[in-house]
């Protein structure tokens, strides 16, 4: 026999959203309390209506308020007119909301139930079930096709890997996409001491049924002896990344490595991209999605790259005093030609130079490790790292920086940046002037530094750059 919740579940399925009083009392009290006490149902107006339960016929019977709220009564062709106890009208509505937030709480899952689908389809979070991180969401049937909610699905997480459980939904796990799965929560789940249960055990078992991919063999990169890895440059795509390293460029598929691409080691590698190279761990845990450390997260990432390129050391570096994680090697976002600013550099570091030819040197100090070498007191070698900081120089147009539209003509906030490093720093603009604001967006962006690189000195009414500026052209006045 089936309790009390799960005959609520099945309701809420077909999308029959209000219980009644007689319905309740047919079942068991106890379960019917419980289920009460879970905040499913909210109790709502008075029915209007009522089957009759004197004459045999189960007639519907309108009901009729002889004190409103306190005295009703309705009439039946067979018996007359009949009183009724307040009690018997009472209804609830079930609140389809709570249910996607009962289910969320039960699987422990932190944060905001996000609705993707009108009372229909929500996004629960994401926790790790059968092997592997996944986006659980929560759905109900009542008309919605399995496939509207895969779609929904994919255009919230792309194609990560989804769990669906779902009321009143059938369809074969073959019919959906790879790494969505389908379960009906009804069959595993249940109400004990006052709160709802799920099977998770029964759940981890059948999402490992349907297996994790396994890593292909993929041949490490080859990299001349000596090669390290601040000479190897990936550019991360959505579904792969290219590689190169020691002069040898490869395209490697997240798929080959054994991971999707929604995992949270290519969620973390993208990330890197994006901030091209340095994070701190307060970040790594607020933009990648998981309950695990960052270091632990950061560790994933290493035993992925390291198997992958044949380089020696540390790939991923922690800077403790800074509570950072730095990539020694070049990274970046497919399309983002950014400069790649050193772990630690701030605007004060950079300088940017104008050549004659309207190219821009921007130059940074690195730090660069290297192994130094010499005797101890018994004549023997010793060897220890060392570390010394030499100025790092690279060119770009303007073109590049974004600063010169492709017709040849500078763009507003390109005259102003030309002007700023003729004027060796200094610009007669107003403090809301929007393009002397536009420009230090761009600087933002193009460097992926915080903080401003442009400072208004409100004495002279002027703005100043933070970093150095210098140009072989002459400023020519009119």
């Amino acid at each position: 026999m089936r309790t009390v919740w799960q005959q609520l579940l099945d309701r809420l399925a077909i999308g029959e959203m209000v219980v009644c009083a007689d319905e309740t009392r047919r079942w068991d009290k106890k379960q019917w309390q419980e289920t009460l006490g879970l905040g499913l149902l909210r109790e709502t107006e008075l029915a209007e209506s009522i089957i009759c339960d004197q004459c045999g016929e189960g007639h519907w019977a309108g009901i009729h308020w002889e004190v409103p709220g306190v005295k009703a009564c309705f009439g039946c062709d067979t018996e007359g007119v009949i009183d009724i106890e307040i009690d018997r009208l009472r209804q609830w509505r079930m609140d389809a909301g709570r249910a996607a937030g009962l289910t969320a709480g039960a699987l422990d899952l932190p944060g905001t139930v996000e609705m993707l689908l009108p009372d229909r389809l929500w996004r629960l979070g994401r926790r790790r079930l059968g092997g592997r991180y996944r986006e659980i969401f929560f759905g109900i049937g009542a008309g919605v096709p399995v496939s509207a909610m895969s779609t929904a699905i994919r255009s919230s997480i792309g194609a990560g890997s989804a769990l669906l459980l779902t009321l009143g939904s059938k369809a074969n796990p073959e019919g959906l996409p790879a790494g969505q799965h389908l379960l009906d929560l009804a069959s595993v789940c249940h109400v004990e001491n006052d709160r709802l249960v799920l099977d998770v055990d029964y759940i981890e078992d059948r999402l490992a049924e349907s297996g994790v991919p396994a890593r292909k063999s993929t041949a490490s990169i080859p990299a001349a002896a000596g090669t390290t890895w601040r000479q190897v440059s990936i550019i991360v795509f959505e579904s792969f990344m290219e590689i190169t390293a020691g002069g040898t460029v490869r395209e490697v598929a997240f798929s080959e490595l054994g991971v999707e691409q929604a995992s949270q080691p290519i969620e973390l590698l993208k990330c890197f991209a994006a901030a091209r190279g340095t994070l701190g761990a307060e970040k790594i845990k607020d933009l990648v999605a998981g309950a695990s450390l960052p270091k632990a997260r950061v560790l994933r990432l290493r035993q992925l790259l390291q198997p992958l390129i044949d380089i020696d050391g540390d790939p991923i570096e922690h800077n403790r005093k800074a509570a950072s994680y730095s990539c020694q090697f070049e990274i970046r976002l497919a399309g983002d030609d950014g400069f790649r600013t050193p772990a630690g550099a701030t605007w004060l570091d950079l300088t940017f130079h104008e050549r004659e030819d309207g190219r821009i040197i921007v130059s940074v100090p690195e730090k660069r490790k290297f192994r130094a070498h010499g005797l101890n007191v018994d004549g023997r070698g010793t060897g220890e790292v060392a570390e010394r900081s030499a100025l790092t120089s690279r060119t770009y147009s303007l073109e590049e920086i974004g600063l010169r539209a492709e017709s040849g003509r500078l763009t507003e906030e390109g005259h102003e940046f030309v002007t700023l490093l003729r004027a060796s720093g200094t610009l007669a603009r107003r403090g809301n002037d929007m393009t002397v604001l536009q420009l230090a967006k761009r600087l933002r962006a193009w460097t992926g530094l915080d903080g401003e690189p442009l400072r208004l000195i409100e004495a002279t009414g002027s703005w100043s750059a933070v970093f150095a500026c210098s140009s072989e052209v002459v400023q020519t006045t009119k």
